[in-house]
């Protein structure tokens, strides 16, 4: 009883500290820290999509990747390798483990941008919002993008686009604030709704994860969900082929993570945290408790797969030293990582400085996993 009073005010205190902050924003100059990304390498055309909810959006590649029965054939895109030298991104920081050959020059690496055709597979009815949406028989690699806090669709573009020209399809998976606040209804929930997609859809037998900042914190409640659920979910692992990181927050850094998301005065960051962890203390056994457990998980992942964590020296919200530790951690299971570390790229924002570096890492990293040729 006196547990919900107390959340009741801390919930009230935050909604009201947020709407202030937005109206105050003028005066302030606050913004919502996210990429300022340029169109100009977007494709013109608009890709099929299809919103499943709130939290998930379905994106449909214009021409599937070529497989057989022994798998990769072709890649039916037009091909780009003008994309320069990537030059500063390192692949190789941290200790180098068993099975981590990612030191070659991403200079090297021909990233494949480019228009995927102009062929439609033929994407069924997506408007029925049945649990195949159908798209029972489409075959294309699918990534799955798990979104930073607040991130805009205009944002989120440029790297769907990278794996569209790819012939990728894109389920866009979005934690809201609430969500992330309350795991157990909410980021728990999000989870669900990912595996229960992929069971749902098994004609998507190639899956690529790209968690970006707290998107890393809902991965790891999809593993704890695959974990928990025994045979269900653990079914679904074979599928998992590659995954990539990008500026991953652990729950020690969300306060501050979050209060840099929502404003960029100094002394209402201060506030946001204050109240975070005073809510992080008192709401323990409700949202701190699995925030952590979804963190364990997230160092101690299972997925196998070749891993690609990207961050940078400039990123204040996102440590370095974390990622060095789930790198580690990844490699002692076997697991084929890479680092990659800009030099002063802020936080989710390095396709945007180092748009070339950056499709040159995943790229590698896809066809390191046989996605493409």
């Amino acid at each position: 009883m006196i547990l919900g009073g107390v959340w009741g005010l801390c919930q009230k205190a935050f909604n009201a500290l947020i709407c202030v902050a937005h109206f105050f924003s003028p005066f302030w100059s606050l913004q919502v820290l996210v990429p300022c990304i340029s169109v100009k390498s977007l494709s013109t055309s608009t890709p099929q999509a299809e919103t499943i909810n709130s939290n998930l959006q379905l994106v449909f590649a214009d021409k599937p990747l070529l497989y057989n029965s022994y798998g990769l054939v072709g890649n039916p895109g037009h091909n780009n390798p003008g994309h320069g030298n990537p030059g500063h991104c390192n692949p190789g920081i941290g200790s180098p483990g068993p099975g981590n050959p990612g030191h070659s020059n991403p200079g090297q690496c021909n990233p494949g941008l480019g228009n995927p055709g102009h062929d439609n597979p033929g994407h069924g009815n997506p408007g029925h919002h049945n649990p195949a949406y159908g798209i029972a028989g489409r075959t294309n690699p699918l990534a799955i993008l798990m979104a930073w806090l607040e991130a805009k669709e205009a944002h989120l573009q440029r790297y769907r686009q990278l794996y569209l020209d790819q012939g990728f399809d894109i389920l866009t998976v979005r934690t809201h604030l609430m969500q992330l606040a309350l795991p157990k209804g909410g980021a728990q929930r999000v989870a669900q709704m990912v595996l229960d997609f992929l069971l749902e859809n098994p004609n998507y037998a190639r899956l690529v994860v790209h968690a970006f900042s707290v998107g890393g914190y809902q991965m790891g409640e999809v593993l704890v969900r695959m974990r928990q659920s025994g045979g269900r979910y653990m079914d679904l692992l074979p599928r998992f082929k590659a995954q990539v990181y990008d500026s991953p927050v652990d729950v020690a850094g969300t306060a501050a993570g979050f209060s840099i998301a929502a404003t960029k005065n100094p002394l209402l960051q201060k506030v946001i945290q204050v109240l975070m962890k005073t809510q992080a203390a008192v709401l323990y056994p409700v949202s701190t408790a699995y925030h952590k457990a979804a963190s364990r998980a997230f160092y101690d992942n299972f997925l196998t797969c070749p891993a690609l964590l990207i961050n940078s020296k400039g990123d204040r919200v996102s440590s370095l030293e974390d990622s060095i530790r789930v790198a580690d951690c990844c490699r002692k299971k076997g697991t084929d990582v890479s680092i990659c570390t800009f030099e002063d790229s802020r936080h989710v924002q390095h396709i945007t400085k180092y748009p070339d570096q950056y499709a040159n890492e995943v790229i590698r990293l896809l066809r390191k996993a046989q996605l493409i040729a």
